[in-house]
């Protein structure tokens, strides 16, 4: 069970870094086309999100839950598909 909430965590925390990359180059982008399509595909990949505090910190809850779901998810696949089996 241990390695399933520590993976589940690392996963957290590179989603959250991702999270945190994608907003530092949207404040990067001058260009305003480029900058309405970022905010848009950041609106698909986090539902509730936009560019003021609130809807920030709704990303970064989402980043932590999503980065959690598939750190876990990770973990079980890897058990049921990688780890071979002595009962041969």
């Amino acid at each position: 069970m241990k390695s399933y909430t520590r993976t589940g965590w690392v996963g957290a925390g590179l989603f959250v870094a991702f999270f945190a990359l994608c907003m530092l180059w949207g404040l990067l982008l001058t260009e305003p086309a480029l900058k309405e399509l970022h905010q848009n595909i950041l609106k698909i990949a986090y539902p509730g999100f936009s560019f003021s505090a609130v809807g920030m910190l709704i990303g970064l809850i989402e980043s932590v839950a999503y980065g959690f779901f598939f750190g876990v998810l990770f973990v079980w696949l890897c058990k049921v598909c990688c780890v071979s089996n002595n009962d041969t």
